[in-house]
């Protein structure tokens, strides 16, 4: 007698039933360890605060830190959830450094784990801090604030098309802009580049933003504005016809008298056609 074949169940067969008891399993393998103590690496941002009154900072400090953390496993998995919507912190108070100081920040954390921000209910009282993982320390150079004016320069190539011209330069607005930072590094800057920016086959006047260049990335300079306006017009070649022109003889001597023989010309002036159109019939 032969026996009846079983069909075999494709994958998405009962699928509510597994998707069910895989919950489930996830349900109790984190209710397991939800209570067990797991240490990990958080990396915070560093924030610095109450930098003196006519002071700044001379040198660029560590952007973050990375701290290691004790707690139970539903305390770890709810900081790593919430960590990125709450804006963590590590703050370094420089209300009492006047010059160089160097924060170590291990013995610094411990002295005031108040500058250990989590804001997330409850988390500070359910998690222990372990160590500094990185940097070992931070160096904190002050000095004395200072503000100074600066040209714009910019690094604009204009291509203007076959039959085009370019009338005049290029116009930048505003053409200087403020640098703040310590008084030595202020003062070895005596301009500020724009982003090299360049304009093929222009048929028509150019007005753009264009974005500033830090001046030293390795310094904590502040420009502002960080963006400036830069015009360059472009008109249509054409030509004008100018006659009778009277010849004038400039910065002629005292004692010399001047005849200026002929006394009148003719030009023919190539240029933008609004250009030649504004001019009158004399240079």
């Amino acid at each position: 007698m032969r026996r009846g074949l079983t069909e075999k169940k494709p994958f998405y067969a009962d699928l509510a039933y597994k998707l069910g008891a895989l919950g489930l399993a996830i349900l109790l393998w984190f209710v397991s360890i939800s209570n067990s103590q797991f240490e990990a690496n958080v990396s915070l941002p560093i924030e610095i605060r109450n930098i003196r009154a006519g002071k700044a900072l001379g040198e660029e400090a560590p952007r973050t830190a990375v701290l290691r953390f004790r707690g139970n496993g539903r305390t770890l998995v709810k900081l790593f959830l919430l960590l990125p919507f709450t804006g963590p912190k590590l703050v370094l108070d420089l209300e009492r450094v006047q010059r160089r100081h160097v924060f170590y920040l291990d013995e610094y954390l411990r002295d005031s784990p108040q500058r250990i921000s989590i804001p997330i209910v409850g988390m500070r009282e359910n998690l222990d801090f372990v160590e500094v993982v990185s940097p070992d320390s931070v160096t904190i150079m002050l000095g004395d604030y200072v503000e100074r004016t600066v040209p714009v320069q910019a690094q604009v190539s204009i291509q203007p098309a076959a039959g085009y011209t370019q009338v005049g330069d290029l116009l930048i607005s505003p053409a200087s802009v403020t640098v703040k930072g310590v008084v030595e590094e202020v003062n070895k800057i005596n301009y500020i580049k724009t982003m090299r920016r360049t304009y093929s086959d222009l048929d028509a006047p150019l007005d753009i933003s264009v974005g500033l260049l830090h001046p030293d990335p390795g310094k904590v300079l502040d420009v502002s504005p960080v963006n400036v306006t830069v015009r360059a017009d472009i008109q249509m070649v054409g030509e004008r016809r100018l006659t009778e022109l009277p010849v004038k003889v400039l910065n002629v001597p005292a004692d010399l008298v001047v005849y200026v023989s002929p006394s009148t010309v003719s030009l023919t002036v190539t240029g933008g056609v609004d250009f030649l159109a504004d001019q009158d019939n004399e240079l």
